[in-house]
């Protein structure tokens, strides 16, 4: 653990009044999520070209019942439990040194962890919403397993249900909230993400356009290493997390 680094950016953080997280896989790669984009992602053994093809709005439209035996066989994992990582930002929120998290990740693990001011710009996972736009009722993970059909129905007005998610030809969640609390934040602490999906790798760009508090923690290198003021390189992002968090407690930060 580079503690030269991490002194740096708990001397950052604590003297920061809006610290804003951005987190991508890499924070649930350690909870057990599998990263859809890593060497054993499914991405990478399927074929981009493969994947998009069905996990798109224009595709589920069309064919729901292909887009749900799909995401059957791909995307449904067993339960799991925050990382050490969540837990951690719960308690930086908790004691006033985190003021909200812009995720891109599904899994709601960072609600599951205590975290209240959460922006999930590509939705969550284990909610479905009804497609009539007339009615939009909101369904969980139970009701969605326990439907006798392929394809899961709104008990209100039997519309097609569809994950709660952003799939391509969608536009991201909150992009308004998300790009404020970016852009407005006074330090910027990005946690496991390369950096490389858009329009969220935009506004970090934006932030680090014109403030220099950026402070990346990720496995490899990310497209804004160049405008860090602290880059964390490999290491349980965990262990990080909860030194930085143990010495603002030793400063009285």
């Amino acid at each position: 653990m580079d503690m030269n680094a991490i002194g740096k950016v708990v001397n950052v953080l604590g003297h920061s009044r809006n610290t804003i997280a951005v987190t991508g896989a890499g924070i649930s790669t350690e909870a057990g999520i599998p990263d859809f984009r890593g060497k054993d992602g499914i991405y990478t053994k399927l074929g981009e070209n493969r994947v998009m093809n069905i996990i798109n709005i224009h595709a589920f439209n069309q064919n729901p019942a292909e887009f749900y035996d799909f995401h059957r066989k791909y995307f449904s994992f067993p339960p799991v439990e925050p990382s050490k990582a969540h837990k951690i930002l719960s308690e930086m929120e908790k004691k006033g040194r985190l003021k909200g998290i812009v995720t891109q990740n599904i899994d709601g693990l960072h609600e599951k962890a205590g975290s209240k001011k959460v922006i999930a710009i590509h939705g969550t996972s284990n909610r479905y919403i009804c497609m009539n736009t007339g009615c939009q009722a909101l369904y969980n993970q139970d009701y969605v397993d326990n439907y006798p059909a392929a394809v899961p129905l709104c008990e209100k007005c039997e519309g097609v249900l569809k994950p709660d998610v952003v799939l391509f030809g969608e536009n991201i969640k909150d992009y308004s909230q998300a790009q404020e609390m970016i852009t407005s934040a006074q330090v910027l602490l990005v946690i496991g993400s390369s950096l490389t999906v858009y329009p969220l790798a935009g506004f970090v760009k934006e932030f680090s356009t014109f403030y220099q508090d950026l402070i990346i923690i990720n496995k490899g290198r990310t497209q804004l290493d160049h405008a860090a003021l602290v880059k964390i390189d490999g290491g349980n992002t965990g262990d990080t997390l909860e030194e930085i968090n143990r010495q603002m407690d030793l400063r009285g930060f």
